[in-house]
Order: C-alpha cells, then sequence, then structure tokens
C-alpha cells in the first residue's frame, strides 16, 4: 500500500473513497507529444486523466454550474492528495491540473463527466536528467488511483477482479526511484 497524505484534501481515507464512488472516478492515460526544435513531434511522457460523472449523466453544464464547480474542486482535491503521497512525482508536479473539460465518452456510456489532465513527462526536454522510468511513474500513480477506489476506463457498481496486489505497486514505486 502506498501512504496517503489527505493533508488539506481530506478529512480520512474514507471521505476520500466515498468522494470517489459518489463521483465514479475512473482514470486512463494518452501519451503526451511536443514539438521539439527541429519541427519533429516527439513523446516525452503520459497525460493521466482522471474522470468525474455529474449525477444526472445527461447533464449539459452552462454558465456559473455549481455541481461543475464541484466536481473539478473534488478531482483537484484528489490531484492533491496523489501529489503529497507520491514523492517520486515531484519533477513531475503540478499540484492543480491546468487543464479540464467536459466530456461524453463512449466507453463509460456517454455520462456526463469532467476530464482532469495531469502531463506526466520526461523534463530531459526541459533542461533536466531523467531518472527514472516514466512507465514506472504511471504504473505507481494508477496504483494510487486504484487503491482509493478509482477504477480503470469505466465505471462498474461492481468491481469483480479488478484490484491489483499491494506488493505489485510498491514493486512500481521501487522501480521508479530505483530503490532496491
Amino acid at each position: 500500500m502506498i501512504p496517503l497524505n489527505l493533508r488539506d484534501a481530506f478529512a480520512s481515507e474514507q471521505d476520500l473513497q466515498e468522494m470517489i464512488v459518489s463521483r465514479r472516478v475512473c482514470f486512463d492515460h494518452n501519451p503526451f507529444y511536443v514539438r521539439d526544435g527541429s519541427g519533429s513531434i516527439v513523446q516525452i511522457g503520459f497525460q493521466l486523466n482522471l474522470y468525474a460523472a455529474f449525477q444526472d449523466p445527461k447533464h449539459l453544464p452552462s454558465g456559473e454550474d455549481t455541481e461543475l464547480r464541484d466536481l473539478i474542486g473534488d478531482l483537484r482535491r484528489l490531484c492533491r492528495v496523489f501529489f503529497q503521497s507520491l514523492d517520486l512525482l515531484k519533477p513531475c508536479e503540478h499540484p492543480e491540473p491546468p487543464m479540464h473539460r467536459v466530456m461524453y465518452a463512449p466507453e463509460r456510456r456517454f455520462r456526463a463527466e469532467v476530464c482532469l489532465q495531469i502531463p506526466i513527462f520526461d523534463r530531459v526536454h526541459y533542461g533536466a536528467q531523467p531518472d527514472r522510468s516514466l512507465e514506472e511513474l504511471l504504473a505507481t500513480a494508477e496504483c494510487l488511483l486504484r487503491q482509493v477506489g478509482a477504477q480503470r476506463r469505466t465505471w462498474e457498481d461492481q468491481q469483480g477482479a479488478q484490484t491489483q496486489r499491494p506488493d505489485q505497486c510498491e514493486d512500481h514505486v521501487r522501480a521508479a526511484t530505483g530503490a532496491s
């Protein structure tokens, strides 16, 4: 298990897990690309996507939508736990992810949801030496999300055998940090 740092985010782990369930939080990831100085497009990391559902799956947010503001706030509090708990992500730190959008994805039955995007990238392109495997960083981040109850790609009310053994998460942490 990855120890959670809930400071300034949630009163307890139970509060965090209740938010995850009530918002039906899911996650996935995509490659993160930039154009380099020569004009070539290169992958420098990943974009971890967090999704939280509106109560009404057909919701159309507009103007000063309070539920939209609440969803973004809940996902940002989850991100705070995420970055406080995973010291190894400090080189990728974005305590308040810069981008969110409302979407209706087919893999989640076109439910109304907010997507918050967290870049996890190789800083070698920004003047720093990469000192850990991005794939392991991503795997560790996804372990933490599963640990707190988020589900990969889609939300299923009856979680089956989707859980990952805690020792697998610890293996990812060790590999990402270079510890033995």
